[in-house]
């Protein structure tokens, strides 16, 4: 069985947070310029920062799944009217593991379905769904995030460095259909994991604002294998107590992963993106 996904965000781009980053670096001689470790409950060295809130990712999406034959190519949105617009509860965090090193760890999931009668035949896994078939199509996600960040500058109040990290894109869908008083179900799911290399920086703008700003990617190209992923997150923070705080983030992620032997069961070929707004509260310890 071979398995198509497709995700695409809606018409973002960097230029946000690329001007956020300019502005955490122009900000940085100031943020330099005195040490806020002096002050209670305000340093760039908590060993702990947890972080949860909402997310409103935007996603549109195109699935084929594949048997023998190939199968039907379907824009949930535009043929099954999916949510392109969500909000999705998201869970973060960072552990300082040496003074310049610390690990980043991200988890969000987002499930959609809905119910319709299709006006063509879709072909899913060599099964034919005849046009007027009631359909439930189901389409699941869990995205997990693991990052360790090493700091080449790591001043008192900013750091800035290189690095390394995994992605697992968790995918389950699943198609239902009753035709003529009979019942058919197809489903299919795969984990499609991605390591990627990148920079990162965080910096204390003033005592109690804290900036922070990554840029990941990975590609590989050979023997037929085709591996591209972008992603991006610029977040401000602030700490209304000592050590809890209110944060705004901008994050974008952006997959294509084409002909990658998934599982020993199919090969598959992946593409993914969404992006938005995070809100959400922090601690530090």
């Amino acid at each position: 069985m071979k398995i198509v996904v497709t995700f695409k965000k809606a018409s973002k781009n960097l230029l946000g947070p690329t001007l956020f980053i300019i502005l955490c670096l122009f900000m940085t001689s100031h943020a330099t310029a005195q040490s806020y470790t002096t002050v209670e409950g305000d340093s760039i060295y908590p060993r702990f920062y947890a972080e949860t809130g909402f997310y409103f990712p935007n996603i549109t999406t195109r699935l084929r799944v594949d048997g023998d034959r190939l199968g039907t190519e379907i824009n949930l949105e535009d043929d099954f009217n999916f949510e392109e617009d969500m909000s999705v509860f998201r869970l973060g965090g960072y552990i300082r593991i040496s003074p310049k090193s610390q690990i980043a760890v991200s988890y969000t999931r987002m499930n959609r379905n809905r119910q319709r009668m299709i006006d063509r035949d879709i072909e899913w896994n060599d099964t034919v769904f005849q046009a007027n078939s009631d359909i439930r199509l189901k389409f699941n996600v869990n995205y997990f995030a693991a990052t360790y960040r090493y700091s080449f500058f790591n001043e008192k109040n900013w750091n800035a460095g290189l690095s390394v990290g995994l992605r697992g894109v968790d995918i389950n869908t699943s198609i239902n259909a009753v035709f003529n008083a009979r019942e058919f179900g197809r489903e299919a799911s795969v984990l499609a994991p991605a390591i990627l290399f990148g920079v990162h920086g965080s910096a204390y703008l003033t005592p109690k604002l804290l900036a922070r700003y990554s840029l990941e990617y990975f590609y590989l190209s050979v023997n037929g294998i085709d591996v591209t992923v972008v992603e991006s997150n610029a977040s401000a923070q602030y700490f209304i107590f000592k050590n809890v705080g209110l944060g705004l983030a901008f994050a974008t992620n952006n997959y294509r992963l084409r002909d990658i032997p998934l599982t020993n069961d199919f090969d598959g070929k992946v593409e993914f993106g969404f992006g938005g707004f995070n809100l959400f509260v922090s601690a530090r310890f």
